[in-house]
């Protein structure tokens, strides 16, 4: 059975830093509507940390939702995360730590210069006997990702989505590993619309950059969707199929399945637009596949 969640972004919840937790309960009581088992919430700046106060009351509150909070192994304060997340985690059955190198955007410059392997290797060995339900971001450490799953055994793979990249995650589940992705998607939006939401998303991506390159673009710090030339729509737009799910219901359902049959057991979306009604048609979708 394919167990689905949602990944939420708490920069997007409020522009209030003071209003996150009662939104962030909001959403939790979104994704048990939504008939979801899993919350995500996403390593963002610090400023939208999940206080362990905040956490005890979440899982009281919805025992029946796995919360997740996602950890950027490059913090230079992550010891001291661990040391109040921890002690949270052990006392409640329904949460769990998302454990990654850390996106350099939210890093600053000494941290994203620290090895992202070591950093997570070092996390793992404190979670190690204490913390069961771990989430293991595989970006950056690819080639040392048999290595540590093999060694921790409370570790599932999390992938992020890449149509062209399932095979890895089939080999990983060919080999016994439970295995979890991370899924941007869109339910009954206009291509157009998902396309000009994701593009910074998309041109994230080393291959898609040096592809435009070489192609005689220049990648913009920001996008700007008026005027851009249509071959670089079109690269972008394959870009953006290549990396997130999007369509009706039905093909949406028919892409779940998909995944379900490269090993996936675990999906978690992140709504490209975050509203009540993407939730629940994703709780839908999966339901259906």
């Amino acid at each position: 059975m394919l167990v689905g969640g949602k990944a939420t972004k708490r920069s997007k919840l409020s522009p209030n830093v003071n209003k996150l937790a009662k939104k962030t309960m909001e959403v939790t009581k979104l994704v048990l509507q939504a008939r979801l088992k899993i919350h995500v919430i996403d390593a963002e700046w610090r400023m939208y940390d999940v206080s362990p106060g905040e956490l005890e009351e979440l899982l009281g509150v919805f025992p029946n939702v796995k919360t997740y909070i996602t950890l950027a192994a490059r913090r230079r304060d992550v010891d001291q995360l661990l040391s109040l997340y921890i002690p949270v985690i052990e006392e409640f059955g329904n949460a769990g730590l998302c454990v990654v190198a850390g996106n350099k955007a939210y890093l600053d410059e000494d941290e994203t210069s620290q090895s992202a392997y070591k950093s997570i290797k070092k996390v793992l060995h404190q979670l190690s006997g204490r913390v069961s339900s771990i989430l293991l971001g595989v970006e950056g450490i690819e080639k040392k990702l048999d290595y540590v799953i093999e060694t921790y055994s409370d570790v599932t793979p999390f992938f992020l989505y890449d149509e062209e990249k399932l095979n890895l995650v089939e080999k990983c589940a060919e080999r016994g590993f439970e295995c979890a992705i991370y899924v941007p998607y869109a339910i009954d939006k206009p291509l157009t619309n998902v396309v000009r939401a994701l593009a910074e998303y998309a041109l994230r991506r080393k291959w898609l950059r040096e592809r435009l390159i070489e192609m005689g673009y220049r990648i913009p710090p920001t996008f700007n969707s008026i005027n851009v030339p249509p071959k670089f729509a079109e690269v972008l737009e394959k870009a953006v199929s290549r990396l997130s799910i999007y369509g009706t219901k039905n093909e949406v359902v028919g892409k779940i399945r998909e995944l379900r049959s490269y090993g996936v057991s675990m999906l978690v979306g992140l709504p490209i637009f975050d509203t009540p009604d993407q939730v629940l048609a994703l709780g839908e979708c999966i339901r259906r596949a």
